[in-house]
């Protein structure tokens, strides 16, 4: 629905997520990133493993949902997308590559690439999905990550694509559940605070029955973070079509070097 074309005026109803996306832009623009990683939930996986894209490049488009335009094509950072397979083998971290015979995008990631190329244009883009894991096998992911850019002299800006509760109002697209705007609710909060504890005591039961698609993703940009000075700020959050929207920004406090998340 972001994407105008998809949405074809229905994006007003979120407005508030479309506006937090462009300052989000436009603060990932100052940071002038190497190269930008998208963990996505809807890409291809491994139930019992990370995923990692170890192709040459990557294409996509929003032909799924109705959108006629040219497919895009974004060139892999491979030294880095090694790095981080290694990383992983280093700490024991269950990790396999993914798009061995090419890689076709999905809404994951050519929703945020819809907004974030506005001034990011043409940069690196490695790929990354989750697992059925435990969530401490992703927030170990996430350091992985930040070992293996800092190694690899990379500095990356991070991206954790995914949505909250599916389940927020009568009508939703995963049917309604009251408990999804209290798992909303509280892991808006731990953003807010990063609080990453928080995060990966979540009652199991809750993050099940919210019917959710982003907490890996968020977990794992969690590890990424862990022992860096971060200003975490949540820019927005809304939900009118019964699915939760946030939009958080997580910037290095001290001087960015490379080999930083940002």
């Amino acid at each position: 629905m972001l994407v105008p074309e998809v949405g074809r005026g229905q994006e007003k109803a979120i407005q508030s997520t479309s506006d937090a996306m462009a300052r989000l832009s436009d603060e990932l623009a100052q940071t002038a990133p190497d190269c930008v990683a998208i963990i996505s939930p809807h890409g291809e996986g491994h139930t019992e493993a990370m995923g990692v894209f170890a192709g040459k490049s990557s294409t996509g488009d929003m032909s799924a949902w109705g959108v006629r335009t040219q497919p895009r094509t974004f060139d892999n950072d491979l030294a880095l997308a090694k790095a981080i397979m290694e990383e992983c083998a280093a700490a024991k971290i269950p990790a396999q590559t993914i798009g061995d015979q090419g890689y076709n995008l999905d809404h994951g990631v050519m929703v945020p690439k819809h907004f974030l190329d506005r001034k990011t244009v043409g940069l690196p883009l490695v790929l990354l999905t989750f697992s059925w894991l435990p969530l401490h096998a992703h927030f170990a992911f996430g350091k992985a990550i930040r070992v293996a850019s800092a190694r690899m002299n990379r500095r990356l800006a991070l991206v954790a694509s995914g949505d909250l509760s599916h389940r927020l109002i009568p009508g939703a697209p995963a049917g309604y559940e009251p408990l999804g705007t209290e798992f909303d609710r509280k892991l808006v909060d731990a953003v807010s605070r990063l609080d990453a504890q928080a995060v990966l005591d979540l009652d199991p039961n809750l993050i099940e029955r919210a019917g959710e698609c982003g907490l890996r993703s968020i977990t794992i940009l969690l590890g990424a973070l862990q022992g860096l000075a971060v200003k975490p700020q949540v820019l927005s959050y809304e939900g009118p079509f019964g699915v939760g929207y946030m939009v958080a920004s997580f910037s290095i406090k001290e001087q960015l070097h490379k080999g930083a998340i940002s």
